[in-house]
């Protein structure tokens, strides 16, 4: 299943940005999972794609996922709604749509946008 992103910008990372995260709800239904590791390959105000050794079956049922991460020392959270994966090697590629409103959307985009400055300078 491929999801068609038309987004004005988003962000690729040259070193994948490394957190974790956990399942917030599994076909409509909230459970608490333990946590497990990830790294962010590319990042959006609108969504995010990520890859971690853990195969979810996101096939079967909707799986919202909550994604915890740094950029710049700012600690972010994202909440968002598997809707692909693939498999690359021994690890998963997900995309995450993200359910954020406005105000997370333009924290993402600064904070995307200042590290991006920084990352130019180096």
């Amino acid at each position: 299943m491929q999801y068609k992103r038309e987004e004005p910008f988003r962000f690729t990372f040259a070193k994948p940005i490394v957190g974790t995260f956990f399942i917030k709800k599994y076909d409509g239904k909230d459970i608490e999972s333990k946590p497990g590791p990830l790294a962010i390959i590319d990042l959006s105000p609108r969504g995010l794609k990520l890859i971690t050794p853990l195969d979810l079956p996101v096939f079967q049922k909707p799986i919202e996922l909550t994604v915890n991460f740094s950029l710049l020392d700012e600690n972010l959270t994202i909440t968002g709604l598997a809707v692909w994966k693939e498999k690359s090697n021994h690890e998963f590629l997900y995309g995450i749509e993200a359910f954020t409103d406005e105000n997370q959307q333009q924290l993402l985009l600064d904070t995307l946008k200042q590290y991006a400055k920084e990352y130019r300078k180096r």
